[in-house]
């Protein structure tokens, strides 16, 4: 009855969150689920559909569908590999294209991370809350592209469609020749006889469509011809060449643009607005909640004009928080202790509080983050009577749907978004304002696209920023130097909660615990059996939002800084502390982990810190559990006059089976490069309800000439698929905040390091 209670009500909070409660009842998700089911891709003349995934073009050439967006993952690539692999083709008789928004391609897979179970544990009610969330995300076609699921969402879909449109065109041929299925040869895309008759794909395609498909079994990912060694980029040829389309390359017929402007303080609104009269290339004004813009025939008239323009803004409801108060407010909730409210436990063993030993206290902070994705923020929207057309880089073509249809009073069967690659996503653009933003301006110029583009300071200001936060972690330790007891708990907003309120008006939030807030902290691969894994929810009203990595962000660096405490305090090696405590939890996860800490261990040993002369030279080491796959980190680090410079990181991954082994170390590379910035100079301060940094200049990021030696070395264990797009970056601030105490003895323990 228990479970029962518990899956009834997750699938109401889904149901309530993610569409309004427009399903009701058990036999209308079956209807619907069965509906979805059925899905083929679109097939025109000279076309064959092979089900959801693949299909012939016109061109003789095999299309998968993606229903990912390509921010720099390699999704497309992955999926071409896959295809590639299952229909014995080169790599070039294979495209990727953007898959419909259509609710077979829904992603319950980042809903069903969140909830507040550990993923290594199962049980009925574990696995009936994720059996419901699983079908409610699906009946309603929840797409997204995010929490490093892209590669865990597809993969097996594509293989088996792949494997599915094979067999069908191996039966098409033995038809044709009149010969057993087994008797023929397949090779670059003909299917041939022992006597020399072939077929290629395209002629057996038609007669192939027609067959139904059978059930079958797919062998575990093993190396093959791509699989296990991968390919090149898809997306590289065209970004070199300068020529792959970003949202801000649109350009449609008689297309405008508009400069955008938002309010100087956080929750601040528009009050008035003039422009002088006669502008060169300027078409008028629009007045926002937050927001005015000017739109003119290019976008440097646009931001002439509003550079001209006199805005004047409501500040009745603006926020007159600082960073520092944001701060303040931490430290009171923390000091509370159990009586705040709201208060979660969502991991907890034993009993802490009654562990017995020497006592090691720390408290850690890390400030909001803005995400600075290379390309800014921007959509091109266009309102006509019939509907409305959007091109812009989104995380969500479901939701953006959703959110357009709103906006411009139409059915969302009216919208049509395009969807160009990412310029960068890191979260950012799951929060689907700008696109709002976007279609309001353009429904004052109907029939007319226009290009809302936000500046670098636009950008800094209208963020959802990654959030401050704050731990208090305590741990008594016994004889052994081990905890008897550890509790952890983090001053935090939810970023979940918030972005569904954004997303979704009306839904409600602070039903469930929100897993992303000790995502880093909770169900750890250490053997602490008795612990307490808290978030105290402190909202101070500052919009926060996914940032690459969301609480695995802060709360590595916390957890894993926390460790090295320890073992400093008991005096034992970093490695053997670790080891200890991996060994006294003995699990599935504890033992990935292990494997991971001995090649570090191994580099550690064959590999000696070197210190230049002047110079104080320091390792530190950090192990990271991340959308379930395994990082390890070593960062050497030099101190010369006070400034830290990182020349090395050792880094292994175990994601089960890296399917394309480039683009694994190539990510593993991004992330720990984008974890490394926020870790040395990453920070928005806010002063008054005001966002400090406007450039570049005054939010620093990590350049070419700062960047570390990165190797990547490979660990496959053979589990399931893990993420790979987010997972090089929790491990890189602890393993540097480790080295830097191992080099100069001094324990940081705020972001972004400072030595001054």
């Amino acid at each position: 009855m228990t479970a029962a209670r518990i899956a009834r009500r997750t699938f109401l909070i889904a149901a309530g969150v993610v569409g309004g409660g427009l399903l009701v009842g058990t036999g209308a998700l079956v209807a619907r689920l069965h509906g979805i089911g059925g899905y083929r891709l679109p097939a025109g003349e000279g076309e064959a559909s092979f089900g959801a995934w693949i299909k012939l073009a016109r061109d003789g050439t095999i299309e998968v569908a993606v229903p990912h967006q390509e921010m720099g993952q390699g999704i497309y690539s992955l999926a071409v590999l896959l295809a590639a692999e299952g229909l014995r083709l080169p790599a070039d008789a294979v495209r990727a294209v953007q898959a419909p928004i259509n609710p077979y391609f829904a992603n319950p897979i980042m809903v069903i991370d969140g909830l507040p179970f550990n993923e290594h544990a199962s049980g009925l009610v574990q696995e009936s809350a994720k059996w419901t969330v699983d079908k409610v995300i699906r009946a309603f076609g929840l797409s997204a592209t995010g929490g490093s699921t892209s590669t865990r969402h597809i993969a097996e879909p594509i293989r088996a469609c792949a494997a599915s449109a094979l067999d069908v065109l191996t039966r098409a041929a033995a038809e044709k020749f009149g010969v057993a299925a087994g008797e023929l040869k397949i090779a670059d895309g003909r299917i041939s006889t022992a006597d020399g008759r072939s077929a290629a794909y395209a002629e057996l395609a038609d007669a192939a469509s027609r067959l139904s498909p059978r059930t079958i079994e797919l062998p575990p990912l093993a190396e093959g011809v791509f699989v296990g060694k991968g390919m090149p980029r898809v997306d590289v040829p065209p970004k070199t060449r300068g020529v792959a389309a970003y949202g801000i390359d649109t350009r449609q017929p008689g297309q405008l643009y508009a400069a955008i402007r938002h309010s100087p303080r956080l929750g601040g609104v528009f009050k008035s607005a003039s422009l002088p009269a006669d502008l060169p290339g300027v078409r008028g004004i629009v007045e926002g909640g937050d927001y005015v813009a000017v739109v003119a025939t290019s976008y440097s008239k646009a931001v002439a004009g509003l550079e001209k323009s006199t805005v004047v803004w409501d500040d009745s409801y603006a926020l007159s928080v600082s960073s520092k108060d944001v701060f303040a407010a931490y430290r009171a909730a923390l000091d509370k202790g159990a009586s705040y409210k709201p208060r979660w436990v969502i991991d907890s063993a034993g009993d802490a509080a009654a562990a017995k030993g020497r006592e090691v206290a720390a408290t850690y902070d890390a400030p909001f983050l803005a995400h600075a994705t290379m390309e800014p923020m921007n959509a091109t929207a266009l309102v006509t009577d019939g509907g409305v057309k959007v091109w812009a880089g989104h995380q969500s073509g479901y939701l953006a749907k959703l959110r357009v249809a709103a906006a411009a009073g139409v059915p969302t069967d009216a919208v049509e978004v395009f969807t160009p690659y990412l310029g960068g996503g890191f979260g950012r653009r799951a929060d689907l304002d700008y696109i709002v933003k976007a279609v309001e301006i353009a429904r004052k110029f109907k029939s007319t696209p226009v290009q809302t583009i936000w500046s670098r300071a636009e950008d800094l200001r209208d963020d959802v920023y990654r959030p401050a936060a704050m731990a208090d972690v305590t741990a008594k330790l016994g004889d052994d130097g081990l905890p008897s007891g550890l509790t952890y708990r983090i001053a935090v907003p939810s970023t979940t909660d918030q972005f569904t309120a954004r997303a979704i008006p009306g839904a409600k939030g602070g039903l469930l615990p929100d897993r992303s807030t000790v995502d880093g902290a909770v169900f750890s691969f250490y053997g602490l059996q008795n612990r307490s894994i808290e978030n105290f929810s402190v909202d101070a009203g500052i919009p926060v939002g996914y940032w690459r990595s969301v609480g695995h962000s802060l709360n590595n660096f916390f957890f894993e800084t926390f460790i090295d405490e320890l073992s400093a305090t008991a005096g034992i090696d970093p490695f053997d502390y670790r080891a200890r405590l991996l060994d006294a939890n003995g699990g599935e996860a504890a033992q990935r982990a292990k494997a991971v800490l001995t090649r570090l261990a191994r580099f550690n040993a064959d590999n000696k810190v070197t210190v230049a002369s002047g110079a104080k030279a320091g390792r530190g080491v950090a192990l990271s559990e991340c959308f379930h796959s395994f990082v390890g980190q070593l960062a050497d680090i030099e101190v010369v006059a006070g400034n830290i410079r990182v020349k090395r990181v050792f880094a292994v991954v175990d994601c089960g089976f890296a399917i394309d082994p480039p683009n694994v170390i190539a990510q593993l590379r991004s992330a720990i490069n984008f974890g490394l910035s926020a870790a040395l100079y990453g920070k928005v301060e806010i002063d008054n309800g005001k966002i400090v940094p406007e450039n570049f200049d005054t939010y620093q990021i990590l350049t070419l000439e700062d960047a570390p030696e990165i190797v990547v070395e490979i660990a496959n264990s053979g589990a399931a698929i893990g993420g790979i797009g987010e997972i090089g970056t929790p491990g890189i601030a602890p393993a540097v905040g480790n080295a830097i105490f191992a080099a100069t003895g001094k324990r940081l323990r705020s972001l972004p390091f400072d030595l001054g």
